[in-house]
């Protein structure tokens, strides 16, 4: 018999997802779409998200669960979930994070009904922000205004945004817009994979995102159907913390942005970084700004 491949999969790296796995799980289960495998690749968990995945996949011949033995990092869980993927469209959903019911279905019938768009997403709320907040000093409403300009149409779009038309300018106003939520957004799984890059890399998500463009439009719908977690995780990012885990080189703490910088100038050309030298000369400033007020906060100290 022929082996019906489903046209989604979905993909959970996970490393410790003990107390937020069960409700991103359930929110995949609960798609309004059910033509879906779900593959979750554990990292080595030390806790007990074992035993939570493995319940779910005995009850769903749909999940996939497959824990290795070492944790290797997230580069590979990434890629791990991406290169198994044997269906049409491919999603990350991060273990802390879940979905709206209708997620599944309503990306896919937009990607179904325009192969211009190579991903597509609903609008992105961030919950559990008690802990995550950005001190609004003079440099970041200079930066915020830059990044939008003196228009204000994508207003509502404060995470992710839709792009369309010509490569230089998609990738110009996702350089400024300076937010990578759309990479948990759905896509064309052999376009994502012939453009994926380390998750080592420093910006790795933004660079995603611009390497995607490549092959075509983002589109977004105008309804939240991702719920992002933040909480606590901003308290630790920091160029110093990055840094101290081996996540930016050294010469991101000299010249923030660099990788950024050095990945555009590789990949779209001098034209592109001279066009926006400006937005290029702001990141490094803020950048620099940035990690002085780090140094000042002992913890972050190296």
């Amino acid at each position: 018999m022929t082996e019906i491949r489903p046209v989604v999969t979905v993909g959970i790296p996970v490393y410790n997802g003990e107390l937020y796995i069960k409700k991103a799980i359930n929110s995949v289960l609960s798609q309004s779409y059910t033509n879906f495998e779900l593959i979750i690749s554990d990292n080595a968990s030390i806790d007990s998200t074992e035993v939570i995945c493995k319940e779910f996949a005995r009850n769903d011949s749909r999940i996939k669960y497959v824990r290795h033995q070492i944790n290797q990092g997230a580069d590979f869980n990434f890629n791990f979930v991406l290169s198994e993927a044997k269906s049409k469209y491919f999603v990350w959903l991060g273990a802390d994070d879940y979905w709206e019911t209708t997620f599944l279905e309503k990306n896919t019938s937009i990607l179904e009904s325009n192969n211009n768009i190579v991903g597509s997403i609903g609008l992105v709320k961030f919950y559990g922000i008690e802990d995550f907040y950005i001190k609004k000093n003079l440099v970041f409403k200079i930066k915020n205004k830059m990044k939008r300009g003196s228009n204000d149409e994508y207003e509502k779009y404060t995470h992710v945004r839709p792009v369309s038309g010509f490569y230089e300018k998609k990738a110009s106003i996702y350089l400024r817009f300076d937010q990578a939520s759309f990479v948990y957004g759905l896509f064309r799984t052999e376009k994502l994979r012939n453009r994926m890059v380390s998750v080592n890399m420093a910006g790795w998500d933004l660079i995603l995102i611009l390497n995607v463009l490549k092959d075509g439009d983002l589109y977004v719908i105008d309804e939240v159907l991702l719920h992002r977690f933040v909480s606590g995780v901003h308290s630790e990012c920091s160029y110093i913390n990055f840094y101290k885990k081996k996540i930016i080189p050294f010469r991101e703490l000299i010249f923030p942005g660099s990788t950024l910088f050095i990945w555009c100038l590789k990949n779209i050309g001098i034209k592109f970084i001279l066009k926006n030298s400006d937005w290029f000369v702001l990141l490094l400033v803020y950048g620099w700004f940035t990690i002085l007020q780090e140094l000042k906060t002992k913890k972050y100290r190296i």
